[in-house]
């Protein structure tokens, strides 16, 4: 594969930047106002700046992993997480691990922008297909990326979440 194309900096209302420490305390607001997906992940329905931290780390001993903070383009304010990976090593394939936003920036369009951002871009770096997984506490989002074309293809059992949902998107469809 060519040496992959930068990730852009920003879409239309977002800004893109990669997280580093100093934005664990800014995240810690995103990841507590969703509670129930806490519990469904973490087994408790708020967290602390460790497992900000240890979610990261986890993130990036992925190799070719990113994690970045999403911000309001206008304002620079924080509205969410994404962590994304070129090449999962259980199946070769590029994941998206997370887009979390803040509660109060959910239903603003802001998942859909940047998932129309990340499939440009792996699209552009050459890549046939994206993957994730779904935890079955959270199913209800699995319409969200239906309606977007994903679709799925596997259902496992694992030790740490429980049941998760895989579904993928072909990155040739228009």
């Amino acid at each position: 594969m060519p040496a992959l194309t930068p990730f852009p900096a920003s879409s239309e209302r977002l800004l893109y930047t990669p997280v580093t420490q100093e934005n664990f305390a800014e995240l810690l607001t995103v990841y507590n106002s969703n509670p129930d997906y806490m519990e469904y992940a973490y087994g408790q329905r708020a967290v602390t700046i460790k497992e900000v931290e240890a979610d990261h780390e986890e993130n990036l001993g992925y190799a070719d992993s990113f994690s970045y903070c999403l911000r309001e383009a206008s304002e620079g304010l924080i509205v969410g997480i994404a962590q994304f990976i070129l090449c999962n090593p259980r199946d070769g394939h590029p994941w998206l691990g997370l887009i979390m936003l803040h509660s109060e920036h959910q239903k603003k369009g802001y998942a859909k922008e940047f998932l129309d951002q990340l499939i440009h871009w792996y699209r552009e770096n050459g890549y046939s297909s994206l993957h994730l997984g779904v935890l079955e506490k959270n199913a209800g989002v699995i319409p969200f990326y239906e309606k977007y074309g994903f679709q799925v293809y596997e259902e496992r059992v694992t030790e740490k979440l429980g049941r998760v949902i895989c579904l993928s998107y072909a990155l040739t469809q228009v």
